[in-house]
């Protein structure tokens, strides 16, 4: 996947059709605080405007909003607890067990959701117990910070980001449901070998 763009000081994502159903993202300069625009959806992230209309606009299970809040809530940007955060700003610590008891859902539901919003690049595997937020939905930080963790995240090899339609969910759990049943049935019309069995050695009789 092609790496998101580095979004300076004054400028703004803009995404523009392909004419063959997909997105060109571009870089532009703007006046005032505007962020990145979707062929539909605009808005500044820092005031969460454009991502909570996406979220709203979701038609997915009410256990992925859970996690994907909890995951907000522990990624604080405050830096008045530097000196008492576990890792750096930007990132949240946490994995599936840790997220199982906050959010009181089972491993698959929260397996399911990690999954989702890794597979649409709003986060990313930092390193075992670490994720990073994708910067340019999530974090509220000054320009020289968002450039920092911009980079960051492509320097990583990020998953690029998408601004899923409203039923893009379900579209992606039946693509997976299609997968597993197709590995199913390649596995089972793998050729069966079956040892004989040796016959035991009977002794001579004397």
């Amino acid at each position: 996947m092609e790496q998101l763009p580095i979004v300076r000081p004054g400028e703004r994502v803009v995404a523009r059709s392909d004419g063959k159903g997909g997105l060109i993202l571009g870089v532009e300069k703007i006046q005032g605080r505007e962020f990145a625009a979707s062929a539909e959806l605009s808005g500044y992230v820092l005031d969460a405007r454009l991502l909570l209309d996406v979220l709203g606009s979701l038609k997915a299970p009410g256990s992925w909003f859970q996690v994907w809040c909890k995951l907000m809530a522990l990624q604080n940007a405050n830096r008045v607890d530097d000196k008492d955060r576990a890792v750096p700003r930007g990132f949240v610590k946490t994995n599936q067990r840790d997220l199982q008891a906050r959010c009181n859902l089972s491993a698959a539901s929260v397996n399911e959701a990690s999954q989702f919003f890794a597979h649409i690049g709003w986060m990313r595997t930092a390193k075992r117990g670490t994720l990073q937020l994708n910067p340019w939905l999530t974090v509220a930080g000054t320009s020289g910070e968002q450039e920092k963790w911009q980079k960051l995240w492509n320097s990583a090899e990020g998953p690029a980001c998408i601004i899923p339609h409203p039923d893009y969910p379900t579209e992606w759990r039946q693509e997976r449901e299609a997968e597993k049943k197709a590995a199913e049935a390649a596995r089972r019309k793998e050729k069966v070998v079956t040892l004989r069995q040796r016959r035991p050695v009977r002794k001579a009789s004397a």
